[in-house]
């Protein structure tokens, strides 16, 4: 094809056709032109379809985290035990109620807690490729707020406070308790000083309200997964 066109313009220039030869070089520059056009388009349609193709892999990959978070029932189980019995002991105290054994088991609930641990793959594998592969701004700007603010804080109220306020409980039962086993039993050695011990009545107050707090940012959470998990789908299909 090359020597077909050089032929061409060696015709013309012999026979010093010059406007002509002038007409034909446009035209074969415009030729060049439009084919470098068309080799850009197609690139670039391929490029497009290879970051559609690279998006949805990220979006099936956020979502089965986000699924498997929103599954999980093992957090809110101990949640809502450790609630219930804090809420049975404190009445007992409030009401000065006469000591029962079936209160060994709710002693020892009282300052159970789980660590905060969702699934972080996709999270992580963004921070390396880039958050800009979601073309959708808002669900790109929720998703990064869901890790950056809501996990951080149920991180914060889980795996600092709560943790903290174990150990205070712990340290606090090897005086007025014996026997003490996690989520299991814990028996006051003198109950009657439980019942005048302020000490251990603020700590039950505040534990109460430390876990109202989890449960309501947990469901707020929840909700905001849930979207999250819909505005993929719906970018998805």
């Amino acid at each position: 094809m090359i020597k077909f066109f050089r032929k061409i313009r060696q015709r013309l220039l012999a026979e010093n056709k010059f406007s002509k030869y002038l007409l034909y070089a446009i035209g074969e520059i415009a030729l060049v032109v439009v084919g470098i056009l068309i080799a850009l388009s197609i690139n670039n349609w391929n490029e497009g379809n290879k970051r559609k193709a690279k998006e949805r892999d990220v979006l099936l990959h956020m979502k089965r985290n986000l699924e498997s978070d929103l599954q999980q029932k093992y957090p809110k189980l101990v949640l809502e035990n450790a609630m219930k019995s804090t809420d049975i002991v404190l009445d007992y105290l409030e009401q000065r109620k006469p000591y029962n054994d079936s209160l060994d088991f709710h002693f020892a609930w009282i300052p159970a807690y789980t660590r905060h641990m969702p699934n972080t793959t996709a999270y992580e594998n963004l921070k390396v490729i880039g958050f800009d592969i979601i073309s959708n701004d808002t669900l790109r700007e929720s998703y990064q707020s869901l890790y950056a603010f809501n996990y951080k804080l149920i991180e914060f109220q889980r795996n600092e406070i709560s943790y903290n306020k174990s150990l205070e409980f712990i340290n606090f039962s090897k005086q007025y308790f014996r026997n003490f086993i996690w989520q299991q039993s814990a028996t006051p050695i003198n109950y009657k000083l439980l019942l005048e011990n302020n000490e251990f009545h603020e700590m039950l107050i505040f534990i109460r309200t430390h876990n109202i707090n989890k449960i309501e940012l947990r469901k707020r959470t929840n909700t905001k997964v849930a979207e999250l998990i819909a505005m993929i789908d719906k970018e998805l299909h």
